[in-house]
């Protein structure tokens, strides 16, 4: 029997760390932020045929935080789930194989 994970979502965000100088703002069809003293304001509508939806959230950082931001739909996010960089998941995964298979996989970085 081998092992097997579930497949994580490899979607690249572009993301800040935030710390007390951190000021921004982001503005689409459906979300309006402001990041300004380690607080995100969030006011988010959006209407379909089905549903209506009009909120407004504040959310508490911390010196270190990393905002993830996605233009089309939600701005910046505070992911939910833990992040790395792609670095860090290589080594996970490396470090997942050698202890489950007993094997150490090789990858070799090139620069473009």
């Amino acid at each position: 029997m081998n092992y097997y994970v579930l497949r994580p979502d490899l979607t690249p965000y572009e993301g800040v760390v935030v710390d007390k100088k951190t000021k921004l703002e982001f503005e689409n069809e459906k979300v309006k932020q402001k990041v300004e003293d380690l607080k995100l304001t969030v006011i988010q509508s959006d209407k379909t045929e089905e549903y209506e939806v009009k909120s407004e959230m504040t959310i508490f950082l911390k010196k270190g935080d990393v905002l993830l931001f996605e233009k089309e739909n939600r701005g910046y996010f505070k992911p939910a789930q833990p992040i790395g960089t792609i670095e860090t998941a290589i080594a996970d995964y490396r470090g997942l194989a050698t202890a489950l298979d007993g094997v150490d996989y090789k990858i070799t970085r090139v620069k473009k």
